[in-house]
């Protein structure tokens, strides 16, 4: 590597589409860019040129160029074999046409995986890749120069170019994605026993990374006695890129408490497909694929939620928590700016602010007194967890201490201890026991204030193996008219992964202006209302 980069000596490994003429090095079109290509699939055909440049006064001596590809690469050379002496700013061109297998891994797959939450480790399914933060690229050009008698050996991974526009072009490392990706949304869905329609809208988002046209049918896989409308739906996507979104209604006769699973699948070709992946992209970094199922799973649960429910929500560092509004039939709002220093609050029913949102939203410090305007004429504010920017003496209703190393409670099946058994807030519209704290995943909460006012009354208790009793998770004081609550147990941790008592929890926590209830709806599936 030192000798390389003294030399100058430059490698690189292009990928391109079948049959793309490239220009050679030197010609007038050698300035142009590279053509651009998507990330392969099975089955596909693509070129790929390995070309090295010699930038030092010295000759060196081409021994090899060759492409070392993962099982399922088919690569054979395609062009001439290069000039074997290079001398100051020549380039040596090897073209390669690389065949991919229909049962070819998909290399952009993470090479660990767990199967839910509440694994507590991922298992790694190829151990050659143990200890890695990304599994080793698939194709990787080999050159073996020599210098003044000195063998050279050096590895480039081979890359193809995607185009990001209004930012340019960037190079991305060339990993297999299947032919089809597909979605499901929502990925959760909660029904309540007591609703008179046990409907569930699924919108299946199907994505074709084929360049070549595709047909097929999709449908989903349903518990026995479900059905959904349609039964299949066609599509077809005439290039790689496309995108379409297919709306199925499931309906479920009956429901207990307990999971299901709804499955998506995509058939074209003989082939099945019943996964997708997001995409985690930053600038300047690789760009990586997390993978998961399209599966909607559903939970049936016994709850009890106040009909039409208005919420504002304000947004912090970002959580889920909107979403889970929207299962429980509420109309949400994301609360911008605006909306703190002039909308009217009073029509919300409740006000949550998220995670963390005192560490990032400067409006919410500046317009905090407007939320305990509105909780002093009779709304009801819920404060979720807050780290050491948040200062209750100022932004909170009575004084309390929230210091920086503010206790937190890390095991999820910590026991439980109800001190306020009276409250209201554990009586409607749900009763809520140590019941409900069953089935957790990855903590109890974290800060909990460690002194406070007596306005405020502690409503649980509960603290890890060898630690003090926390009090301050959960905290719930009048103020004027209304309610205020701080509340630092990790609804954004169980709310997404389905724990029936967090849901009744925070149906609970919406209703303290809300005495009368009817039993809530299936779920809604209206998205957040923009700012």
């Amino acid at each position: 590597a030192a000798i390389t980069a003294a030399l100058g000596v430059d490698l690189k490994a292009v990928a391109h589409p079948d049959g793309d003429a490239e220009p050679e090095p030197g010609s007038s079109r050698s300035l142009a860019l590279p053509s651009t290509m998507g990330a392969p699939v099975p089955d596909q055909t693509f070129g790929v040129r390995v070309l090295l440049t010699n930038q030092s006064e010295l000759e060196i001596v081409l021994r090899e160029i060759a492409i070392e590809a993962a099982q399922g690469w088919t690569t054979t050379r395609t062009g001439p074999a290069p000039q074997a002496r290079l001398e100051r700013g020549q380039t040596a061109v090897q073209r390669f046409s690389i065949t991919l297998a229909s049962d070819v891994a998909l290399s952009s797959r993470p090479h660990f995986a767990r199967s839910s939450i509440r694994e507590s480790r991922y298992a790694v399914r190829d151990p050659d890749q143990a200890h890695r933060p990304v599994s080793k690229a698939p194709a990787v050009a080999l050159v073996r120069y020599s210098v003044e008698g000195v063998e050279v050996e050096i590895k480039e991974c081979v890359r193809r170019l995607e185009s990001r526009m209004p930012h340019g072009h960037e190079w991305r490392e060339l990993r297999v994605v299947p032919r089809l990706a597909l979605t499901a949304d929502p990925d959760f869905a909660l029904v309540p026993l007591s609703a008179p329609r046990k409907k569930i809208p699924v919108d299946i988002h199907l994505l074709s990374n084929a360049e070549e046209a595709v047909t097929g049918e999709i449908f989903l896989r349903l518990p026995n006695g479900w059905i959904s409308t349609p039964a299949t739906q066609p599509f077809k996507h005439a290039r790689g890129g496309e995108r379409s979104v297919h709306r199925f209604t499931v309906v479920a006769p009956k429901i207990e408490e307990r999971n299901y699973e709804v499955q998506a699948v995509a058939r074209a070709k003989g082939r099945e497909y019943s996964e997708g992946y997001s995409i985690i992209e930053k600038r300047d970094l690789e760009t990586r694929l997390a993978y998961r199922l399209a599966t909607v799973n559903v939970l049936g649960i016994d709850i009890n939620a106040p009909a039409g429910l208005n919420v504002g929500y304000v947004m912090g560092v970002g959580d889920q928590i909107p979403a889970a509004l929207g299962q429980l039939g509420a109309r949400v709002t994301l609360l911008s700016s605006d909306d703190l220093a002039t909308a009217s609050l009073s029509r919300f029913d409740a006000i949550m602010t998220g995670i963390r949102a005192y560490a990032v939203r400067g409006d919410l410090v500046t317009y905090n007194q407007r939320l305990l305007d509105y909780v002093k004429e009779g709304g009801n504010l819920i404060v979720l967890y807050n780290t050491q920017e948040f200062v209750p003496d100022r932004w909170a209703p009575y004084p309390a201490r929230l210091p920086a190393r503010a206790e937190e409670v890390s095991e999820e099946d910590s026991a439980i201890e109800i001190l306020a058994h009276d409250a209201p807030v554990l009586n409607h519209p749900n009763k809520i026991t140590e019941r409900d704290f069953e089935g957790w995943v990855e903590q109890r909460g974290s800060k909990f204030f460690t002194e406070w006012d007596e306005a405020y009354t502690p409503i649980i208790a509960t603290w890890d193996l060898g630690q003090a009793e926390q009090k301050g998770g959960w905290l719930q004081a009048k103020h004027g008219k209304g309610h205020y609550t701080y509340f630092a147990y990790a609804l954004h941790r169980q709310l997404p992964n389905g724990v029936a008592g967090a849901y009744r929890l925070l149906a609970n926590l919406l209703s303290l202006s809300r005495p009368s209830v009817r039993p809530a709806e299936t779920l809604s599936g209206r998205s957040p209302a923009k700012p």
